[in-house]
């Protein structure tokens, strides 16, 4: 596993630069968060790890092969049960899935459609088909969305009890959020 290194990245869409000549280093098995402002370049550094879009100049090395993500909306297959969601993508078995399930406090929901699943329940769906998935980074645009403070703390700690050392990337505006998963911050401006 190596660090990822953005080098003199830029990137624009349009007229709109959002990144310029930014330089970044994520550590390897470590948890980052970046922090700003709205419109800073978070979520287009989140894009570049994911290799979803390229860098206009500048370099990003030390990508791995295998990246899972939680977005800032959940993409649920809305007319699937939460199982086929789970299993559709992550590949685990039905009792790696009710386990992690019963862990997020979503036992009860295994069999129901995602439609009518509250928010809360969606973004733990959604958090779990990440970390089942097989995955040398996991990137967090916002992850705890929608979760009141005993949810993210639940949560915070089964994401790091499920990712065992691997690099974490998180977006969020929360400091006491990266704090909860014991995130280096970086601030963009």
């Amino acid at each position: 596993m190596n660090d990822i290194v953005l080098k003199n990245v830029s990137k624009s869409f349009g007229e709109n630069e959002v990144l310029k000549d930014l330089s970044l280093t994520f550590p390897a098995g470590k948890v980052t968060a970046l922090m700003g402002a709205s419109g800073t370049g978070k979520t287009t550094t989140l894009s570049l790890l994911l290799k979803l879009i390229a860098p206009d100049a500048g370099t990003v090395t030390g990508l791995p092969e295998k990246e899972a993500a939680v977005f800032q909306e959940d993409r649920l297959f809305e007319d699937f049960s939460v199982l086929s969601n789970l299993t559709a993508v992550t590949g685990q078995t039905e009792d790696v899935i009710r386990e992690g399930l019963e862990s997020l406090g979503l036992s009860d929901a295994a069999n129901e459609k995602a439609k009518v699943l509250s928010g809360g329940m969606k973004r733990r769906v959604a958090i779990l088909r990440a970390l089942l998935s097989d995955y040398e980074l996991l990137v967090l645009d916002e992850p705890f969305k929608g979760l009141d403070e005993e949810l993210r703390k639940t949560t915070a700690e089964y994401l790091l009890q499920k990712n065992a050392g691997r690099t974490v990337v998180m977006v969020t505006h929360d400091p006491a959020e990266a704090e909860l998963l014991g995130a280096e911050i970086i601030r963009l401006s």
